[in-house]
């Protein structure tokens, strides 16, 4: 499953993009900046998110994900 990451300094922009996409996303924040999470993409949502005028992008492929026993 790829992954991809979206980081910018406008939450709005991250937003916008995530409400055009049918993948489960995550918004995260920190100080100055957000970084938009979205599971299970294929090579438009990449390439859209790619284009994005001041947004950096990075996809990783999962490897593997887990869950500690309580």
């Amino acid at each position: 499953m790829k992954v991809l990451f979206l980081e910018s300094k406008s939450a709005e922009i991250l937003r916008a993009f995530a409400a055009g996409q049918p993948h489960p996303y995550r918004l995260l924040a920190s100080d100055d900046r957000y970084l938009l999470v979205l599971e299970a993409v294929g090579p438009e949502a990449i390439e859209a998110g790619a284009r994005l005028a001041e947004v950096r992008a990075w996809t990783f492929e999962l490897l593997e994900e887990g869950c500690r026993d309580a």
